[in-house]
């Protein structure tokens, strides 16, 4: 096809419909003819950027935001992430190697808004240090292996918590017809220590 008949195709279509139609436009367009055979070849996509990382169905959306806030802060660890905004947008929280705690809102795998350092004295930050230390799951594993417990759920939620002496992953699992499961795993040992279902 003339690169001249393309590109005023896809000028009018800019003009015409906006930003949207154009990428309609340019995949309608995307089998053109081989200059060198003649014959139509087909323009295949690249990966889409909005696929989910590998591992649980229901924790997917959740590790590809935890990767986005980490990636925004080298060498930190993930201690909180939660769905805001009807699942849009993710709030995560990761702490640095000295115990800081670091905020960002991450949507569609990434950093929308941050990451802001968190105020906090030496007491908070030792926390945090303490937290991740005696962690033996990180976020991924305990997601996996919360979101197995919980077929069909999707993780909304999960803290690397300290609850009855013990440092463990607290996290809301919502399954399809709405019902939020609260499940604790001991973040040392990978053991189920709680899960309630009742909750809707």
């Amino acid at each position: 096809m003339n690169k001249t008949i393309v590109g005023a195709l896809v000028g009018a279509t800019v003009l015409a419909g906006g930003c949207g139609t154009v990428l309609r436009e340019v995949e309608r367009l995307s089998v053109q003819s081989s200059p060198t055979l003649g014959t139509p070849t087909a323009i295949t996509p690249t990966a889409s950027p909005t696929g989910s990382p590998s591992g649980s169905p229901g924790a997917g959306d959740l590790k590809q935001a935890a990767q986005a806030a980490l990636a925004a802060v080298p060498g930190s660890t993930l201690i909180s992430i939660e769905t805001e905004q009807d699942g849009r947008i993710w709030e995560v929280q990761v702490v640095g190697k000295d115990g800081t705690e670091h905020q960002m809102d991450v949507e569609s795998g990434k950093v929308v808004s941050g990451p802001t350092t968190e105020e906090e004295d030496a007491e908070d930050k030792a926390k945090h240090r303490e937290r991740v230390a005696a962690a033996k799951l990180d976020y991924a594993q305990a997601a996996d292996k919360i979101a197995a417990t919980v077929p069909e759920g999707r993780v909304t939620e999960l803290n690397l918590d300290m609850e009855q002496g013990k440092t463990v992953w607290e996290s809301d699992v919502v399954t399809p017809d709405g019902t939020k499961h609260e499940v604790v795993l001991d973040a040392a040992t990978g053991t189920v220590t709680g899960n309630n279902g009742a909750t809707s």
